[in-house]
């Protein structure tokens, strides 16, 4: 084991199953996966050059690379959780729920929970799993059941048309129910787009510049900039698909628009309990008709 990082004493812990593990350790492991990875892509790079090499023995070499990049995203995710305690450990933050509403907010459109805890890592090294947001869902519901008008603003599900809740989409109470509103497929498309304008990136390519890349893959169907482009030219590449991402939002909004508009003023008659959270009646009988 490399021992480049010194002294373990007084570092980040991970905790695991049966024994806690220091994040130096953590790293290390990831430097020797990292070139034991290296060593097998040249010899495979070497042997693909060579005739000789029976190619069974190619798709042998292949699968051992899979198993190594399984073992490094594992790490990642290590140093990721563990940073991101460090982070919070070392400096005092709001509750959860606060920074949620924070970054819906900043985000100013509905969001879903796998992107939002993307977009906390990138923005804020701040490792939330998505499964954690079902609980903060469910600890809103109970705060507003207790005192519906304590709080300011509530992370609460989006709204279909029939006024039953999304909870696919995460939104703001404060928010006007024509934001909250999923009028049909092309407001999920406009959602998606959403976060590519989000995702602004100056300098070098970093955590949010990488997760732009990634959903303009994605979303749009459009290839990173190679590793070797330039500053300029990964400058230009992000101008180019922000500039693609705000035309077709501009064009489904001319129609998304008026139907979201028309959508909340029908649902504005409902209880505030059901503008809130969502009809449950109606919201029982889509969650039976998915199941069927």
């Amino acid at each position: 084991m490399r021992q480049s990082h010194g002294h373990h004493a007084s570092r980040p812990w991970i905790l695991g199953t049966s024994q806690a593990v220091t994040l130096p350790v953590v790293r290390d492991e990831l430097i020797a996966t990292l070139e034991q990875t290296l060593r097998l892509a040249q010899r495979l790079a070497e042997d693909a050059r060579d005739d000789d090499v029976p190619v069974a023995d190619l798709v042998a070499q292949s699968t051992m690379l899979g198993r190594l990049d399984q073992r490094r995203e594992k790490l990642i995710g290590q140093l990721r959780r563990t940073a991101s305690a460090g982070i919070r450990a070392a400096t005092p933050s709001p509750p959860i729920r606060e920074v949620v509403l924070q970054a819906l907010n900043e985000l100013e459109w509905p969001q879903n929970a796998g992107f939002l805890e993307e977009y906390l890592w990138a923005k804020r090294q701040l490792h939330l799993q998505s499964r954690a947001f079902a609980s903060l869902r469910r600890d809103e519901r109970r705060a507003w059941r207790r005192a519906p008008s304590a709080r300011a603003a509530y992370v609460v599900p989006a709204l279909n048309p029939d006024g039953s809740a999304n909870p696919r989409w995460l939104t703001s109470s404060a928010w006007d129910l024509t934001r909250r509103v999923i009028a049909s497929p092309d407001t999920e498309r406009l959602l998606d787009l959403r976060k590519i304008a989000a995702l602004r990136v100056r300098g070098s390519r970093g955590p949010v510049g990488t997760l732009l890349e990634r959903y303009a893959g994605q979303i749009l169907a459009v290839e990173p900039p190679p590793v070797s482009a330039t500053l300029a030219q990964t400058r230009a590449w992000r101008a180019r698909v922000h500039a693609h991402a705000t035309a077709l939002s501009e064009q489904i909004r001319a129609e998304d628009d008026p139907r979201r508009e028309r959508i909340a003023r029908r649902l504005s008659g409902l209880p505030e309990h059901d503008r809130v959270w969502g009809n449950q009646a109606r919201t029982r009988e889509t969650s039976a008709g998915v199941a069927r």
